[in-house]
């Protein structure tokens, strides 16, 4: 079959075309709006701002396909072969792409709001600019496992999103929107967070190590048990965040803002804060073997129960805090 042949049968009514052969097919500008394509070949097809709204694309082979501005909005492209396809621009809000393969899929720019991409493989894709608000990239009993390992979401908009479980490591969020993001049990070793917007999302239990969130802006975010072990946070607002049993080890706070951030059993064993502002901070219980706290204001700080027997203290302000062993200072 060729495009034309389609076209033609499609004008006349017809919309079920499963296992249709259209390799290479020009398609471009097309209305095919809730067309059937099952299972369809269309590898290195050309369909360039085609209409393919509700379209079922389910299992199709779109290998190196050009889709470039094309409507997708509520398609069904489950377990679809994307590989290589360019969906730069493409308008894909609610669309079905559970276990699809994205793998070096350009997405720059593309409109992905409330997508299904549960399961979906996306390693290697280009997600610079693109809107992700409200998607669906949540673990479900290991049925569906996201991988977004190697993707670039440099300036992306994934606020509300739900990464649950997603493999991120090493992925370029620089200047994400993330905020009120759903990130529990998220893999971000290594990832590039800088000037990323981090505010009232949740890292329960998120592996942050070695991530670099340098500007980053975490206000109110919850990270309890999340592991930061050797994380740049220079300068980073961490103002009213939940960090209970977090693990920061050699984490680098210097500057950081942490009014009022709850810090309770966290390990920050060699952690440097050199001038953080750890203001009104709840360090009950904290580990703080080694840490270097060099002029951090810890004005009216809870240090009850933690340990502080190697710390160093040097130029810190003490104004009213409490220290380990419940009495209050007034010095520095």
């Amino acid at each position: 079959m060729d495009s034309n042949e389609l076209l033609q049968r499609y004008e006349a009514g017809e919309t079920k075309f499963p296992g249709a052969s259209l390799s290479r097919a020009n398609l471009s500008n097309a209305d095919l709006i809730g067309i059937n394509l099952y299972q369809a070949d269309l590898q290195n097809a050309n369909l360039v701002f085609a209409y393919l709204n509700r379209a079922n694309l389910n299992r199709a082979n779109l290998m190196g396909v050009n889709l470039s501005g094309a409507n997708l909005s509520q398609a069904s492209l489950s377990s679809a072969n994307l590989k290589d396809a360019d969906l730069h621009g493409a308008l894909l809000p609610q669309a079905d792409l559970r276990n699809a393969n994205l793998i070096l899929a350009n997405l720059l720019d593309a409109n992905l709001i409330e997508a299904d991409l549960r399961g979906a493989d996306l390693s290697g894709a280009n997600l610079t600019g693109a809107c992700l608000r409200g998607a669906n990239f949540r673990e479900e009993k290991r049925l569906y496992t996201s991988s977004l390992r190697g993707t670039t979401l440099r300036k992306a908009d994934l606020q509300g999103v739900n990464l649950t479980g997603a493999n991120l490591a090493k992925v370029d969020l620089s200047g994400a929107n993330l905020a009120e993001a759903t990130l529990r049990n998220v893999d971000l070793r290594g990832a590039n967070l800088n000037g990323a917007n981090l505010s009232g999302a949740f890292l329960t239990e998120a592996n942050l190590s070695e991530a670099n969130l340098q500007q980053a802006t975490l206000v109110n975010t919850k990270i309890e048990r999340g592991n930061l072990t050797n994380a740049d946070l220079q300068g980073v607002n961490l103002s009213g965040s939940l960090l209970a049993d977090a693990k920061l080890v050699r984490a680098n706070l210097s500057q950081t803002n942490l009014y009022r951030t709850r810090l309770t059993r966290g390990d920050l064993s060699r952690a440097k804060l050199v001038g953080a502002n750890l203001t009104e901070a709840d360090l009950i219980e904290a580990y703080l073997a080694r840490t270097d706290l060099t002029n951090a204001n810890l004005t009216k700080a809870n240090l009850v129960r933690a340990e502080m027997s190697s710390t160093n203290l040097l130029g810190a302000i003490l104004q009213a805090t409490i220290m380990p062993d419940g009495s209050i200072r007034n010095s520095g």
